[in-house]
This record gives structure tokens, C-alpha cells and sequence, in this order.
């Protein structure tokens, strides 16, 4: 082991010994900075201060008068006017487009129709109560005493043949009628009456309402509601509006009626067909000043809560 030992020493001896000779020279061979530096060739003069030299005098124009009266306005940054025009800018001021003048509305119709009255027959046939099976000569036929009062019978019941004194009508005949719609079997009964009163034969079905000859229509004013006016027959006419108005047509099956309109405000006459309806009254506008709020007291209650 101390043999061992005397070699290390020994070796890390010479590497020391070496790098301390490696140094040395390295420094004996490094160049002299300084002797590098080439001299300054020449001298430099001083100059004296004085400052930044003045500008020259500018003399710059009046300004040029833009009125009879010598006066002028100054305009600072003020960019140029320019109008947009299908997308590009454009000095000049385009030419404003003429609104379309609206059309006048069309002059309305003026009138409503409000009812049709219609009275009824004053009997009807309610109901048939068969004594004897698909035998109608034998029913028993209740009729509807429309317009009975608290002491009169509300119904009135009669076989065929027989004769009611009272209410002044006697049964002639009964029919039933049967008619296939779809898959179903409608039927009717119409019972054939004599009416004593007036000596004429009436018809009454079990499925629809008679109603009296004749017809009360009538008619009211939308330009001014509550004016009101009553037609009966075709051909009629009325004042109303400013126009003059004909019946031409009464059409019971669906309600209906047909008016002419004439006026001087009309070409030619306007025909409308007229069902029944409620005819609004008239609200006025209230003005902007009625709608608009008091803003002066709304104001004044606000600064009294400071105050």
C-alpha cells in the first residue's frame, strides 16, 4: 500500500508541475496591449457655443373676406362635407327623393246591418208519438203554442182529422219523410194544417221553423253610430251618409242582404253584400297634450324631498 501511495503522490506531482510550466509560458507569449493602439493622427479644435440660430421672419397673407361686410371666419381642422351616394362619397349634396303621395283611402261603405227580424208561426210542430208502430195516420201530434201566455196551454196535441176550436186549426194530413245521408237515415214529419184564422193551408215540419211572411232588416250608420234606419221589402232605399242606399236583395237561407251605394264621391255604384253584425261606437283620439304627463310637477315633488 505505501508503494502505491508514493506513486500517486509522485503522479499528481508532475501534472502539477506541468500545468504551473504551461501558464508561464502562455503569459511570456500574450501581446502587449497598449502597444496595439495606433496613435491619434491629428487634433481636434474646440468650437464655442452660441445657440440655436433664428428663424426667419414669414409674413403670412390677410385673410380674404367672405361677405359684403369685410367679415371672415376662420376655420380650424374643419373636414370637408361629404355625402354618401350608392356607396361612395360625393361632395356635392344629393337631391332629396320626393316621397310618394299615399293613395287616398278608399270612402267606406257607411252602413251596417245590424238585425233581421223574422216572427214566427205561431204554431209549430214539436213532437210525434207513434200509437202503433211505422203507423204516422194513428201518431199522436204535439204542437208548440208559440206565443202563449201564463193562462194558455204552452202545447197542443191533435190527431190527424181532428180540430182544435181554441186555437183555430185543424190537422189534415201527417207525412213522414226519410232520406239516407252518408250512412245514416234522416227523417222528417210534416204535419199539414188548415189555419181556421185565415183560411190557409200551412205546413209545419218537426225539423225546421215557419216563420211569418215578411221581414224587418236594420240598418245602421258606421260613420255615425246610433243612426239608425228599417227596411221590409226589395227595392227600398234610404238617406244616409251623404249617399243614397237600395235594396236589391234579401237572401234568408244564409242571412244576408245586398246594398247599392250611390253618392257624387262615386264613379259608379258599389254593391255590398251584408251580413248581420255589431256595429262599435266611435272613440275619439285623445290629443298629445291630453297624453302627454305633467312633467313640471312630477319635477317639483321630487325636489321637495330634498328640501
Amino acid at each position: 500500500m505505501k508503494h502505491i501511495e508514493k506513486i500517486i503522490f509522485l503522479v499528481v506531482l508532475i501534472v502539477v508541475a506541468g500545468l504551473s510550466a504551461w501558464v508561464f509560458m502562455g503569459d511570456a507569449k500574450a501581446p502587449n496591449a497598449s502597444q496595439d493602439i495606433p496613435p491619434a493622427g491629428g487634433s481636434f479644435p474646440l468650437e464655442e457655443y452660441t445657440g440655436i440660430p433664428p428663424l426667419p421672419q414669414v409674413n403670412w397673407p390677410e385673410p380674404m373676406p367672405q361677405d359684403s361686410e369685410g367679415k371672415w371666419l376662420y376655420r380650424v381642422f374643419t373636414p370637408p362635407v361629404l355625402y354618401i351616394v350608392d356607396g361612395a362619397f360625393v361632395p356635392v349634396r344629393p337631391v332629396d327623393p320626393v316621397p310618394d303621395e299615399p293613395e287616398p283611402e278608399p270612402e267606406p261603405f257607411g252602413v251596417a246591418l245590424t238585425d233581421i227580424t223574422r216572427n214566427m208561426y205561431r204554431l209549430q210542430l214539436d213532437a210525434i208519438y207513434e200509437t202503433k208502430l211505422n203507423d204516422v195516420d194513428s201518431a199522436v201530434l204535439s204542437f208548440e203554442n208559440v206565443y202563449a201566455t201564463q193562462t194558455e196551454r204552452p202545447t197542443v196535441t191533435l190527431k190527424k182529422g181532428e180540430t182544435d176550436e181554441h186555437f183555430q186549426f185543424r190537422v189534415d194530413d201527417i207525412e213522414r219523410k226519410e232520406k239516407r245521408i252518408g250512412g245514416g237515415l234522416e227523417r222528417e214529419h210534416v204535419a199539414t194544417i188548415t189555419d181556421l184564422k185565415t183560411g190557409k193551408t200551412v205546413l209545419l215540419s218537426d225539423r225546421d221553423t215557419l216563420y211569418e211572411e215578411g221581414v224587418t232588416l236594420t240598418f245602421e250608420s258606421t260613420v255615425s253610430p246610433g243612426q239608425t234606419v228599417t227596411l221590409k221589402s226589395v227595392g227600398e232605399t234610404f238617406e244616409m251618409n251623404d249617399a243614397t242606399y237600395t235594396l236589391s236583395e234579401i237572401n234568408l237561407d244564409n242571412s244576408s242582404v245586398q246594398l247599392v251605394k250611390e253618392s257624387e264621391t262615386l264613379d259608379v255604384p258599389e254593391v255590398k253584400t251584408l251580413t248581420p253584425e255589431t256595429v262599435e261606437p266611435v272613440t275619439e283620439t285623445p290629443s298629445p297634450q291630453a297624453t302627454q304627463p305633467n312633467t313640471e310637477s312630477g319635477s317639483s315633488d321630487f325636489d321637495q324631498l330634498f328640501n
